[in-house]
Order: structure tokens, then sequence, then C-alpha cells
């Protein structure tokens, strides 16, 4: 006897593949306001500027470190690496960032920092990329 496809099972195969087509192309945008805080993450500013610089900020280092990744990880993830675009600021608009040169503390060492907060060495956090890091994070990107 032939096997007869059955209809039902069909439509629920289109329905679902439908489905998860317009899932994957819902815009899943990141800019200040929607999945990125408009204030970059301040406590993360903090950190940066005690680790990179050795600059003195209110609490013990672990602290500044633990107050940096868990404002980092209430960031969505698909949105952390932008999140720490936007908080590194543009090289034409440094002021639209949330680093800030200090004496004795340029914001460069600041954005290494910064560029590996994701990394296992410091926050562990997954990304877009579905790993603990940030892909094109060089300064030709966002200059």
């Amino acid at each position: 006897m032939a096997s007869k496809s059955n209809p039902s099972l069909l439509l629920l195969a289109a329905v679902l593949v439908s489905v998860f087509a317009a899932a994957a192309a819902i815009d899943s945008s990141c800019y200040p306001g929607v999945g990125i805080p408009i204030e970059p993450i301040p406590n993360c500013r903090q950190y940066a500027e005690k680790a990179a610089c050795g600059v003195d900020t209110q609490g013990p280092p672990p602290m500044a470190k633990q107050l940096c990744c868990h404002e980092l990880a209430a960031i969505p993830q698909q949105c952390r690496c932008d999140a720490l675009r936007y908080f590194m600021g543009r090289k034409i608009r440094p002021d639209l960032g949330g680093l800030i040169d200090l004496p004795g503390c340029p914001r460069e060492p600041q954005r290494d920092l910064v560029r590996i907060l994701v990394t296992p060495e410091h926050c562990n956090l997954a990304t877009i990329h579905n790993a603990p890091y940030c892909l094109g994070m060089d300064e030709s990107q966002w200059q």
C-alpha cells in the first residue's frame, strides 16, 4: 500500500517554517533607548577607570567589577556589543560616549579594557555571537 502524506502534518510544517522565518526577520535593533541604556553603563566607567589606570573610585576593585558586570548582564545578549561600542564613544564625538579623559588616564586605555569586558577574564557574558566575545571592536569600525 502506498504511503499518503498527511495534509495536516504538511500544513503544520509550513506554518512552523513561516513562524521561524518571521521570528528571524524581526528587527532586533540595538540603539540607545532600545536595548541599550540611554545613560551608558556608569558602573563600567568606574571599573574601566580603576582597572585601566588605577584611578581611585568608590568601593574596592572587586565591587567595581561586580557592579559593572551586573549592569552589562542586564543588557539583552544581542545588544551587548553595540552597548559597549556606544559606551566607548566615537572618535569624532567622544562626548557622546560614557568614557571621559581623566588626568593620567586618557580614554584609550579605558577603551582597550571596555573592548574586552564581555570576555571570560572579566564578565564572561554571551553576546550576539553566542560567545563571550565582541567581534569587530577595532577602532576603524566606529571612528
